[in-house]
């Protein structure tokens, strides 16, 4: 009976779900199903496809990472969930567990950067930087915001989506392995979540995900 009466609950708990956050549950599906046919448009546009892989990146964050939020959240918002809290020791750990991860993960096929020419490991460290930044503004800000109480939004929902992502970027790029990055981005998605749920900003989640993203370029 206990288990009906809390379905029952959650049931309308749902049903009672404002504009802005029926949007944030939508967006993911919407945002895959419009990025891979970009990423492919994009990649038979230009015969380099680490240009074509870019520009789909660059076109990614300043729609999805940054217009949406910015619609959905507000820029003053967004400029409060983003400032640093002083950190504790665990925080701190947890900033630095991802960057540890990272560099194990060089070791599996498809998770490493190849860098012949030093214009490509610019435009890697380039998007260290703005996966970072813009991809916690979204997958992290948003739904810390619209769901503080709510840990299946918050935190659940995200970080699935946000792990099957990268099979946009992925389908383009000959030599990474989509599946692991799949696995990959969706167990650092959540812990990403679990940090911005721990500290209530994203600052932090911003400096994990870059020193991640930097470790696995060099």
């Amino acid at each position: 009976m206990r288990s009906i009466k809390n379905k029952v609950g959650e049931f309308h708990r749902l049903r009672n779900i404002n504009p802005e956050q029926k949007i944030a549950i939508l967006a993911p599906i919407v945002l895959i199903g419009v990025m891979i046919p970009v990423f492919r448009l994009l990649s038979g546009l230009f015969e380099n496809a680490i240009i074509s892989w870019y520009l789909g990146l660059v076109s990614y964050w300043f729609t999805w990472c940054t217009a949406v939020p910015l619609w959905l959240v507000g820029k003053k918002r967004l400029g409060e969930i983003v400032r640093p809290h002083k950190p504790t020791i665990t925080v701190v750990l947890l900033v630095l567990f991802p960057a540890g991860m990272a560099a194990l993960a060089k070791l599996l096929t498809g998770m490493s950067y190849h860098k012949p020419e030093l214009w490509v490991w610019l435009l890697y460290i380039s998007t260290a930087f703005g996966n970072g930044f813009f991809e916690e503004l979204l997958w992290r800000g948003v739904y810390l915001e619209l769901f503080p109480d709510r840990i299946s939004f918050r935190i659940i929902w995200p970080s699935i989506w946000f792990a099957l992502w990268h099979y946009a970027p992925g389908s383009v790029s000959a030599n990474s392995n989509p599946l692991a990055l799949i696995i990959g981005a969706g167990l650092f998605g959540f812990l990403l979540g679990f940090l911005a749920k721990k500290t209530g900003t994203i600052w932090w989640c911003v400096v994990a995900h870059v020193l991640g993203g930097i470790v696995m370029i060099i």
